[in-house]
């Protein structure tokens, strides 16, 4: 983590399981006081990834789990542990995963960057959604979106500018025949 994070934003010691002595767990998970387990299914969601570098996965961790559970962040998040290794993977580093309920909602998306931001993590960090991860994409041209190191602002890959065209057509077409529904006629019955 970068060393401008705010003091009031640096959590006590970590209490509970930590990334680095977790040896029975891929991955360490928190929640959002509003947030219910049920929510794992969630059709559109997707969450920022940070690559940690290990030095910093404790700490960071720590952070970021205090942020979720306080409702600052998005409505879970996750840590790779130690024994989380995935082949042709930086060893150096882990990944540390905040999630989103809709990728759609660019807002939302762009106040947990930006609360990100705040907390003091400086690094490059990606967007992905879950549809993307269960589908197998990963690696280059992966990311839904993109925020460059230092910066609190989306960058928008093309073929997420068209997914969002599309998505947002349907909705405009669908509200259309709403519309025209609620106009037409009643038919009477004599």
């Amino acid at each position: 983590m970068n060393t401008r994070t705010a003091p009031s934003a640096q959590p006590e010691a970590p209490t509970g399981t930590t990334p680095s002595r977790e040896t029975t767990e891929y991955w360490l998970w928190a929640h959002a006081s509003d947030a219910s387990l049920a929510e794992d299914g969630r059709p559109w969601s997707g969450k920022w990834i940070w690559f940690t570098p290990l030095s910093l996965l404790d700490r960071s961790w720590a952070t970021i789990r205090a942020a979720t559970e306080d409702g600052l962040l998005g409505y879970r998040s996750k840590a790779a542990t130690l024994i989380n290794a995935r082949p042709k993977s930086d060893d150096t580093r882990r990944p540390i995963c905040v999630y989103t309920r809709d990728w759609r909602d660019i807002g939302e998306v762009q106040r947990v960057l930006t609360s990100l931001r705040a907390l003091g993590i400086a690094d490059v960090l990606l967007y992905k959604t879950n549809s993307d991860t269960r589908g197998g994409h990963y690696g280059t041209g992966a990311s839904t979106f993109i925020a460059p190191a230092t910066k609190a602002n989306l960058v928008i890959p093309k073929r997420t500018r068209e997914a969002l065209e599309h998505h947002h057509a349907a909705r405009a077409q669908a509200r259309r025949a709403a519309a025209a529904r609620r106009k037409a006629p009643v038919p009477k019955h004599t």
